[in-house]
């Protein structure tokens, strides 16, 4: 056994009246990979902010190597060898790759940066790791995949011997993910001790050594990956057995409701398409595709050429106005950004696609928005004190259940599901697809764009998929397997 490099015992955490962590404790060796699990709001980011510096225990002690120490910053964290790649990417977009890198350890020849050993230590970091990015580039110019691994560069420069992964591989292609399973295990290989927070068990068990759970902000139980069972894991999640994933499909779909003729702009081309009446339709394909462009450009968020008919009717949404008052919804890709106010509640944020219904001459009706926000805190089971809640202090997993809470909310009859489950604990996942399927059943019509293809293969009713811009097949549930779709991902 390798010696213990992390120690930490007892730690609480408490946020006003909201208890995330009660007597955490878990240990770390060096040469080892920890994955670190649990539901949505477990405690597991809040933990590992807590050993980067980003928050300080409320109770609890940390010992590096056998030592007490105390991590009250980010700056104690480096100084003690510890290193965190962030879920949320922390990033200057204005910025150089290289800048990035290194921002605020720039080397210095007579009082001005010293660029060109900037651009070597770069280099050289990016070699080390088998990546290449060009230094000087401007950062805002790559995409989410891209600057992910920037990201994980960056923590590695700090030459730190702890590293933390915050859901690494979530908007990584599968190409990339290998990419980096390799760097982790090259980095295991040098005596690096690395805790991996997933919610992909395909993580666990290609690179881990060791699982610890935590439920409710308190350890659930340890096992070690070799031996173990993804039934035993998600056990130790979610308390329970989880005997199936997917729901039986219930769900019939009828007439034809929307047809999709010839869609083109600067990033799709020449796309067509029938959706049913209570069918869920699946889009498959590598990440930049076109899946997220085609969504987009159905809702009316960006421009195209092409035929729209919606029950026979052709219509056109010039806006994302146009396409909720047409009964459209989107779920989009990228939650912080484009779907939810983090600074403000749970409530302002359901209702805000809704206001007029909520609202008599202009005057909002507090009862009814309360109403509403409270049925999709209860049917998507989101964890929080209240409907009065700041979005910004929920976890990954709930906040994207308060994007898909706020479509609803404007009673769609075409939903629009742009990766639903990213980021989402494998419990909360099987109740999104519980939700997805009693939806369809009711009748209304709903396109999922996923990344996970036994998600595609789980609740879809036939599936799309595309490469490079354009339509490459379409896969019956008989014919549909991840061999087939990815054939047809990979090539036109």
């Amino acid at each position: 056994m390798s010696r213990v490099i992390l120690e930490m015992k007892k730690i609480y955490k408490s946020y006003g009246g909201i208890q995330a962590l009660k007597d955490v404790s878990l240990e770390l060796r060096a040469g080892e990979v920890l994955c670190l699990c649990g539901e949505n709001g477990a405690g597991k980011s809040t933990l590992m902010k807590i050993l980067a510096g980003v928050e300080t225990p409320t109770q609890g002690e940390i010992f590096i190597d056998g030592k007490l120490v105390k991590i009250s910053k980010p700056i104690d964290a480096f100084d003690f060898g510890i290193s965190m790649v962030h879920q949320e990417l922390v990033q200057i977009e204005e910025m150089t790759v290289a800048e990035n890198i290194f921002v605020g350890r720039y080397k210095t020849k007579a009082g001005f940066v010293d660029n060109k050993r900037l651009r070597e230590d770069t280099l050289n970091l990016m070699k080390e790791l088998g990546i290449y990015f060009e230094p000087d580039s401007l950062i805002r110019q790559y995409t989410v995949a891209s600057r992910q691994l920037i990201e994980i560069a960056k923590a590695l420069s700090h030459n730190c011997s702890i590293i933390i992964f915050d859901e690494p591989t979530a908007a990584l292609t599968i190409e990339e993910t290998e990419k980096l399973y390799k760097i982790i295990r090259q980095l295991k290989e040098r005596g690096m001790a690395i805790i991996l927070i997933s919610h992909r068990m395909e993580d666990l068990y290609a690179v881990g050594d060791r699982v610890v759970v935590l439920k409710d902000g308190e350890n659930s139980g340890e096992l070690q990956v070799a031996g173990s069972k993804v039934d035993d894991i998600v056990q130790l999640m979610i308390g329970r057995q989880m005997t199936q994933q997917f729901p039986k499909k219930t769900n019939s779909p009828g007439e034809k409701l929307l047809e999709v003729k010839g869609l083109t702009n600067s990033k799709i081309t020449n796309i067509s398409f029938e959706l049913k009446k209570g069918e869920i339709l699946g889009i498959g394909g590598l990440v930049g595709a076109g899946r997220t462009e085609l969504l987009r450009a159905i809702f009316g968020v960006d421009d195209c050429q092409g035929d729209v008919f919606l029950k026979g009717e052709r219509i056109k949404n010039n806006s994302p106005i146009d396409g909720l008052n047409r009964g459209f919804a989107l779920v989009p890709e990228d939650r912080k950004d484009q779907g939810l106010i983090l600074n403000q509640s749970i409530l302002q944020n359901v209702v805000l696609s809704i206001l007029k219904k909520m609202s008599v001459w202009g005057i909002m009706n507090p009862k009814k928005e309360m109403d509403v926000c409270d049925e999709y805190i209860k049917k998507l089971k989101i964890r929080t004190s209240g409907r009065t809640m700041i979005v910004q202090m929920l976890s990954g997993g709930n906040q994207q259940k308060v994007v898909i809470g706020k479509c609803l909310a404007s009673n769609p009859e075409i939903l629009l599901l742009d990766e639903p489950t990213r980021g989402v604990d494998v419990g909360a996942k099987a109740e999104i697809y519980k939700i997805i399927n009693d939806l369809a059943s009711e009748g209304m019509s709903i396109i999922v764009v996923s990344s996970e293809m036994t998600e595609l293969l789980g609740i879809s009713d036939r599936i799309l998929v595309m490469h490079e811009g354009h339509l490459s097949g379409e896969l019956s549930m008989n014919e549909a397997s991840e061999e087939t779709i990815m054939k047809l991902a990979i090539n036109h």
